[in-house]
C-alpha cells in the first residue's frame, strides 16, 4: 500500500470512530478502544515514527471532540491516561515493526552478499527466489533462474538423481535435510560442480536450498584419486619388481648350484614345469600353481654349500659323504626362510621337504604321509623323475619308460600315491611307447625343450642317482 493510501485509510478509520461515537451512544465509553486500528495501521506502515505520531494525533482528536461535547469532557487525569495509552501503543508497535524491518534488511543483505548459492523453490520444481551468487557463479539472472524448472539448469546425467532428491524432500518431514552433488549449467554452456543441502517445508509448500561451488575441490579429489591409483600401481609394480629381483637372485644361485652337476643348467626349470603340471592334474588353485612354478626351481639351492668332491663324485658316496649331501635340504630351507615373499616362503617349504618320503624314512625331518607338505611331495616326484631321465656326472640318463616305471614302483613308499597318479596321467602315451621313443618325442611328451641325452644303454642306477 502506498503512503497516501495508508494515510487516507487511517484518517477514514479515525473519522469512522467519530461517526460511530456520534451515532451510537452505546459505544460512547469504549470509543477510545477503536483508536487501536488507525494507530496500529500507521505504526505498521511507518514504524516508530508512524506509531508515535498516530498516538499523539489520536489524543488530539479525542480532546478536540470532547471540547465540542461538554457532556463527554474528561478530567485532566483521564486525558493523560488515554494519551499515554495511545502513545505507548503506537511506540511499542512501531519499535517492533522497525526492529523487524532492520532484521529483514540485514537478512536480505546477507542473503544477497552470501558467496553460497541460496534459493527457495516450490514443490513443483521452480525457484521462487535466488540470491545474487547464482548470477555471479553461473551468469544467469534471478529472473532467468525463476522462469524455468530448476532441473533445466542441471547436467543431463545428474537430473535423475536431482529429481529423486526433490521427491524425497517433498515426501519427507519438515526437519529432514538431504545433501547431494550435481553439475549446474552456466550461461556460457559450461558446468560447475555444486554441493547442496536442502530442507523441505511441506506445510509451506517450499524447499530451501543452500549450495556452493566445489569444482576446484572436485577436481582436487579426482586428482588425488588418480594420484592414489597411480601410486598404488607404482607400489604394486615396484613390489613385483622387488619380488622378481629376489626370486631371480636366488634362482641364479640355484642355477649356479645345479650347473655344477648339470652343465645344461636346465634341471631347475624342468622341475618347475613338471611340478606345475602335476599340480594342475591335482586341481590346485591357479595362484598356488603359479607360486609352485616359480618356487620349485629353488629346491636344491642348498647344494651351494656342498663340496664338489661330494656333489660331483662319480662313484658311490660313503655313509659320511651321504650324510653331508643330505644337509643341502636343511641348508636350502634356512637360506630361503624369513622372507615376506610368497614365492620364497613356498620355496623354503619345498627345500625342506622334497627329500621326505611317504613312509617316513626320508630327510631331514623324517616326516611321513600327509605330514609332508603337498608342494614338497609334488616336487619330490618331479625332481627324481628329471634326475633319472637326464645325464649327470655321476650317472647316465634312464629311458623314459623305465623312469616312469620306477616312479610308479615307489608310490606308497617314497612318493605320495595320489601325486604319482597325477604324474602318470601326464605320461599315458609314453608308457606304451617304451624304448623306441626318440629323444625329441620324449622331450615333447614331457612338455620341455629337447635336452642332451646319453646314447648308450643305461646301467642300474647307483645310490648316487638319489642325490637330486
Amino acid at each position: 500500500m502506498t503512503v497516501p493510501a495508508t494515510v487516507a485509510l487511517a484518517l477514514a478509520l479515525f473519522a469512522g470512530v467519530f461517526v460511530l461515537r456520534e451515532s451510537d451512544m452505546n459505544v460512547t465509553d469504549a470509543h477510545e478502544i477503536l483508536f487501536v486500528f488507525p494507530i496500529g495501521l500507521l505504526a505498521i506502515r511507518f514504524g516508530l515514527r508512524g506509531g508515535l505520531s498516530s498516538g499523539l494525533f489520536g489524543l488530539v482528536l479525542l480532546v478536540t471532540w470532547d471540547s465540542f461535547d461538554s457532556g463527554q469532557a474528561l478530567t485532566v487525569e483521564g486525558y493523560v491516561i488515554r494519551g499515554i495509552a495511545f502513545v505507548l501503543l503506537g511506540t511499542l508497535l512501531g519499535v517492533f515493526v522497525d526492529q523487524r524491518r532492520r532484521l529483514e534488511a540485514e537478512i536480505s543483505r546477507n542473503y544477497d552478499a552470501s558467496l553460497d548459492l541460496l534459493a527457495t523453490a516450490d514443490l513443483n520444481g521452480r525457484f521462487t527466489r535466488v540470491n545474487q551468487a547464482w548470477e555471479r557463479l553461473l551468469g544467469h539472472s534471478p529472473e532467468t533462474m525463476c522462469s524455468r524448472p530448476f532441473v533445466e539448469f542441471v547436467h543431463p546425467d545428474d537430473r535423475e538423481a536431482t529429481i529423486a532428491a526433490t521427491v524425497a524432500l517433498s515426501a519427507g518431514s519438515s526437519r529432514e535435510t538431504i545433501g547431494f552433488r550435481n553439475r549446474g549449467r552456466a550461461a556460457d554452456g559450461s558446468y560447475r560442480w555444486l554441493e547442496w543441502n536442502a530442507a523441505a517445508s511441506p506445510s509451506e509448500g517450499v524447499i530451501h536450498v543452500a549450495g556452493r561451488d566445489i569444482s576446484a575441490q572436485y577436481e582436487a579429489e579426482q586428482q588425488l584419486a588418480n594420484n592414489a591409483e597411480w601410486l598404488e600401481r607404482e607400489v604394486a609394480e615396484r613390489t613385483r619388481e622387488l619380488e622378481s629381483a629376489r626370486a631371480e637372485t636366488l634362482q641364479r644361485l640355484a642355477l649356479a648350484a645345479e650347473y655344477r652337476d648339470d652343465d645344461t643348467s636346465q634341471h631347475t626349470e624342468r622341475v618347475g614345469a613338471t611340478a606345475a603340471e602335476i599340480a594342475t592334474r591335482l586341481e590346485l588353485g591357479s595362484d598356488q600353481i603359479m607360486l609352485l612354478r616359480e618356487a620349485a626351481p629353488l629346491h636344491d639351492v642348498g647344494k651351494l654349500a656342498i663340496a664338489d668332491s661330494i656333489l660331483l663324485k662319480p662313484g658311490k658316496l660313503t655313509p659320511q659323504e651321504y650324510e653331508v649331501m643330505k644337509t643341502h635340504a636343511a641348508l636350502g630351507a634356512r637360506l630361503l626362510s624369513g622372507s615376506s615373499s610368497p614365492v620364497l616362503q613356498m620355496a623354503a617349504i619345498i627345500a625342506a621337504s622334497h627329500h621326505e618320503r611317504w613312509d617316513g624314512t626320508g630327510y631331514p625331518a623324517g616326516l611321513a604321509g600327509e605330514a609332508i607338505p603337498l608342494v614338497g611331495r609334488v616336487v619330490a616326484v618331479a625332481d627324481v623323475f628329471d634326475a633319472l631321465t637326464h645325464e649327470r656326472p655321476y650317472k647316465s640318463a634312464w629311458p623314459l619308460s623305465r623312469a616312469i616305471a620306477e616312479i610308479q614302483r615307489a608310490a606308497g613308499s617314497q612318493f605320495d600315491p595320489r601325486v604319482v597318479a597325477a604324474f602318470l596321467t601326464m605320461h599315458t602315451d609314453a608308457v606304451g611307447a617304451g624304448e623306441t621313443d626318440s629323444r625329441g618325442q620324449r622331450a615333447r611328451t614331457l612338455g620341455i625343450s629337447r635336452q642332451r641325452r646319453s646314447s648308450h644303454v643305461t646301467r642300474p642306477v647307483p645310490q648316487s642317482a638319489r642325490r637330486a
